[in-house]
Parts: structure tokens; C-alpha cells; sequence
């Protein structure tokens, strides 16, 4: 690409301050209502499972807008689409916080994420064309800011938010933030687009498969627990049509000169490494970001502004350290950055699948410091290895599938994230009410015991038994959740044993500074 549209902009950090609004919000969004879920959920009338699509229904949007901001890039230009995204993302997040319903909520949500699916990509070509091209690693640490410490920072944000305000203003804090950004873009940000960029013709019936596959796939991992799997005609349908619009969506791509996305990119087998390493890592990592705020404000009962607290050391820490992975990316091995990294957040998987209903909060707080700097690391070295040995003029296609690879992962991690909590707590629950009899010397002494507690309290003796009872119920409950939880993060974690395999067959990129640079999406 020529050169010349990085002159058009004033300063190459000022242009990234001003995108990195609009990423960093995006980004937020995708995290910060993991915090006030079971606020949502009585707020609303729901249940985990409703709930859950309230960051699902988010990521989806998200990851189909993605794939159609190259051709917007080039129909109306790079500044004029960040612009249109900035514009969506804020309108509905107003419409967010006025939801009444989960239906409604589910809907705005899906409209927001069709904002972020804008913003992330059109702001990273922006800061690829600003920053000069031996300075890439340094553009994705940027960039890495958004795509790492923003998620890790939502729970934190919403916590304080909503222990001062309520959950709503979780969306409507956007809107002022969303106002600035607008603003500054069309003052003081310049088209970066080429004026020889042409748009292609829109692939319609690619991308009408291609939601369709994507919306049926994430559907029925995320229902199949709730409708008892292969036993529901839903949940088959559901596999009947994703079997059908997949296999459709590659024919059409292959068959189409001008195809939604071209899979030939997969030949190229760095960058087929490096998507399957992004796409696992991303679905444990979302996973994780929704079970960590359930554990603390469900089962421990810290209220949002100590669950949000608990996990601020961590976020700041992510911030600073997925900048420092994307310099280091510039100055040595990407692939043995990512390895360290990847091995490191095995352990800090482990670690942190150790917290149960007693562990001190201080515990915790180091236990979620540890995992978040291996997991900032991640990001800008697997990122940088997937541009290796693609040809110029497709890097902007690795891009864009590097973004589409994280939120339709992050979807289904969460979804699978909710599927092993319920099921492993029904499995626990049930185990242990086994063993909560008459017979039980252990269960009669703590009936016994909360008995004890619940008459000096005041409460009378005919509803003591009764509300001891119950008591010993919800306790039973929160422990089966709370090993529940343990499982879920400890086989999100096995999955970093598949990254790393993969990361093994990576090879060292190439460097070639003097090369002109190309958008990516």
C-alpha cells in the first residue's frame, strides 16, 4: 500500500489514542456484565442460561460484523466506518440499559456487538497504517491494550459501577465515552484509506450462510445442556442446519471470485497454526472471565465493588504486560515468547482451579494476578506469527481472522464455560445429598449446629428444623457450585496443553521491514 495516508494523520499516538476509545470500549463491553450477571438475572427474570446470552448474543454480533468491514472500509473509508460503529456501539448501549427483558436486552446486546464487530477491526488497520511497519509488534501491543486489559478490566469497572450506581449504567457510561470519540474522529482524524482502494462487490449469500452457520453452532452448545442435548428435536435441528449452512458457506467462498473470506488463506501454515492456537486460547479465556465473577459475587457473596476490587491488581497488571509482549515481539522470538507464555498459563490454570468457599480473599487476588500476566503475554506474539509468510496483499484477511477467530471462540467458551458449571453442579449436588440423611452423624451435628444459630437469632421453634433445613440446603448448593466452578476452570485449562502442541509447529516469522504495509482487518 502506498505510504502517504499515514501523513494524513496529525500524530501516530494521537490517532492511536483516539482509536484505542473506541477499541477499548468495544472490548469492555464484552466482559464488564460478566460482574453484574446475577444481578441481571433477577432484574430481568431469568436464569444462567438465559443470562448467559447476554455476552454470547454480544460476541456473535460481533464476530459476523467482522467480516464484512473490508468491504465497508473501502466503500465509505477507514475513518467514515469507525465513525459508523462508534455510532451503533453507543446508540444501543442506551438501549441496553433501558432493558425490561431478557429478549430485549438479548437484542440490543446483538445490535451493540454488531458496533464492536466494526470498531476492532477498522481501528486496528488505522493503527497499522499509522505506526511504520518494523513497528508492528508495537501497533498490536497497542492494540493488545483493548484486546486483553479491557476484558480483564471489565468485571473490576462493572463491580464499581454497579455498587455506586446500578448495572445499567454499566451501558450507560458508553454513551459519553462513545460522544468523545466521535467527536475527536472527525476533527482531528484523517481518512487513512487510499484513495486507489476499491470495494468489491458484497457477498451476500456468503454471509447469510456464513451467520447462519455461526448463530446454529453457538446455539446449540449453549442450549444443549438446558434441552438435554441429542434428546431435543431443537437442539438436532440446531446440528441439522449448522451440517447444512458450514459445508455451504466454504463452497461458496471457494466457487466466488470475490468471496466473504478467502479460505485459501488457510494454505499458508503458520497462519493455520496460529487461528487454531487464538481460537483455543481464546475460548478458555472467555470462559474463565465469566466463571471468576459467578465464584466471587454468587457463591462467595462479595458484593460487586470487593468481587471488582478483587480482580483489579490483576487487570492493571494484564495492561502492562501485553504491551510489553508486543515490543518484545519486535525484538525476539515470537514463538518462543508464546511457548513460555503458553506453558506458564498451564500453571497458572492449576493454580487458580484451587479456590473454593474457604480460600482467603488475598489468595484469590494472587491466584488471578498470576493467571492474567501469561494470558496478556499470549496475545501479541500469536498474533505476529500469523502474518508469517502471507503475502501482502492478504494480511488484511489473517486479521480479520484473527478477530472473528476470538469472539465466535469466546462465544463458545462461554457457552461450554455455563454447560460444565450446571452440569458438574447437578453432579455434586447430587452427590452430596447422598450422604445428607437422618443416619448421617456428620449432617444431624451441623443440622444441629444451624439450629443453635438460627434460635438465637430469634427464630421460633417451630420454623427452626424447617429453616435449618434450608440452610443446610443452600449451603450444599454453593459447594457443589463451588467445585463446579473448580472443574470448569481446570478443563478450560487443558486446553492450553492443545495450544502449546500446535504452537510447537510454528516457525519463526520473517522479517522484512523495507516491504510496503498492508491494512488488515
Amino acid at each position: 500500500m502506498d505510504s502517504t495516508p499515514h501523513k494524513s494523520v496529525m500524530n501516530k499516538w494521537l490517532a492511536a489514542g483516539i482509536v484505542m476509545i473506541g477499541i477499548f470500549i468495544a472490548l469492555l463491553d464484552a466482559t464488564i456484565v460478566d460482574i453484574v450477571l446475577p444481578k441481571m438475572m433477577s432484574s430481568l427474570n431469568t436464569d444462567t442460561y438465559g443470562v448467559q446470552w447476554v455476552v454470547i448474543s454480544y460476541l456473535t454480533a460481533a464476530a459476523i460484523a467482522m467480516t464484512s468491514v473490508e468491504w465497508l472500509g473501502a466503500k465509505i473509508g477507514h475513518r467514515n466506518t469507525y465513525i459508523a460503529g462508534l455510532v451503533i456501539f453507543t446508540l444501543f448501549s442506551i438501549l441496553c440499559g433501558q432493558a425490561a427483558s431478557i429478549g430485549f436486552m438479548n437484542l440490543s446486546r446483538f445490535m451493540q456487538g454488531l458496533g464492536e464487530g466494526i470498531i476492532v477491526p477498522i481501528g486496528m488497520t488505522i493503527l497499522c497504517e499509522v505506526f511504520p511497519d518494523e513497528e508492528r509488534g508495537t501497533a498490536l501491543g497497542v492494540y493488545g491494550i483493548g484486546a486483553s486489559c479491557a476484558p480483564a478490566l471489565g468485571p473490576t469497572l462493572g463491580g464499581i459501577i454497579t455498587e455506586h450506581l446500578s448495572w445499567r449504567w454499566i451501558f450507560y457510561v458508553n454513551v459519553p465515552i462513545g460522544i468523545i470519540g466521535i467527536f475527536l474522529t472527525i476533527v482531528l482524524l484523517r481518512e487513512t484509506s487510499p484513495e486507489h482502494e476499491k470495494a468489491r462487490s458484497f457477498d451476500l449469500p456468503g454471509f447469510l450462510t456464513m451467520a447462519i452457520a455461526f448463530s446454529s453452532l453457538i446455539t446449540f452448545l449453549s442450549k444443549g445442556q438446558e434441552k438435554g442435548w441429542l434428546q431435543s428435536d431443537y437442539i438436532l435441528c440446531l446440528i441439522a442446519v449448522f451440517l447444512i449452512s458450514f459445508p455451504l458457506f466454504i463452497v461458496i467462498q471457494l466457487k466466488r471470485k470475490e468471496p466473504l473470506f478467502d479460505l485459501r488463506v488457510f494454505r499458508y501454515r503458520d497462519f493455520t497454526l496460529s487461528f487454531i492456537c487464538m481460537f483455543i486460547f481464546s475460548m478458555s479465556l472467555y470462559g474463565v472471565f465469566l466463571l471468576i465473577p459467578m465464584y466471587l459475587e454468587r457463591f462467595r457473596q462479595f458484593t460487586t465493588l470487593t468481587s471488582g476490587l478483587t480482580m483489579l491488581p490483576g487487570s492493571i497488571l494484564a495492561g502492562f504486560a501485553v504491551l510489553a509482549a508486543g515490543i518484545l515481539s519486535d525484538k525476539y522470538s515470537p514463538k518462543k515468547l508464546f511457548l513460555a507464555s503458553a506453558v506458564l498459563m498451564l500453571i497458572a490454570y492449576w493454580n487458580l482451579s484451587t479456590i473454593d468457599l474457604y480460600t482467603e480473599r488475598s489468595t484469590v487476588i494472587w491466584c488471578w494476578l498470576f493467571w492474567n500476566v501469561p494470558m496478556a503475554f499470549c496475545f501479541p506474539p500469536i498474533q505476529q506469527i500469523g502474518f508469517n509468510e502471507v503475502p501482502r496483499e492478504k494480511l488484511n484477511l489473517v486479521s480479520c481472522a484473527q478477530n472473528v477467530s476470538r469472539l465466535l471462540a469466546g462465544s463458545i467458551g462461554t457457552a461450554i464455560a455455563v454447560t460444565i458449571m450446571e452440569r458438574r453442579a447437578d453432579m455434586y449436588f447430587d452427590s452430596f445429598g447422598k450422604y445428607l440423611n437422618y443416619g448421617n452423624v456428620a449432617a444431624m451435628n451441623a443440622l444441629r449446629g444451624l439450629s443453635g444459630y438460627l434460635y438465637s437469632q430469634g427464630t421460633p421453634q417451630l420454623l427452626l428444623e424447617k429453616k435449618a433445613l434450608k440452610l443446610l440446603e443452600l449451603f450444599t448448593t454453593a459447594k457443589a457450585y463451588s467445585y463446579a466452578i473448580q472443574s470448569g476452570i481446570l478443563w478450560l485449562g487443558l486446553l492450553g496443553i492443545a495450544v502449546i502442541i500446535f504452537g510447537l509447529f510454528v516457525r519463526e516469522p520473517h522479517r522484512n521491514n523495507d516491504a510496503p504495509k498492508v491494512p488488515m482487518h
